[in-house]
């Protein structure tokens, strides 16, 4: 395998530290930060929607039960 002049491997010859290469380019970081809040506006209102349905089955299951007390009373003329 050839190795570049100084014994250096080819990755690191450019001079760029792990650190630099970790860091996003300062033009992708509006970006990240923007997807980053809208996924949690989604989460956000999928967290809504799942109250919203329990509070309507909650009120479905409480009409229903009222209307079988009330379907239970007759009333004979």
């Amino acid at each position: 395998m050839a190795r570049s002049e100084g014994g250096a491997s080819p990755s690191r010859s450019c001079g760029i530290t792990t650190e630099q290469r970790r860091q996003l380019p300062f033009c992708l970081a509006p970006a990240m930060v923007a997807l980053i809040l809208a996924l949690a506006g989604v989460a956000r209102w999928a967290e809504i929607a799942a109250d919203i349905g329990a509070a309507l089955r909650a009120l479905a299951n409480a009409k229903i039960h009222s209307n079988a007390t009330h379907s239970s009373i007759s009333t004979v003329s």
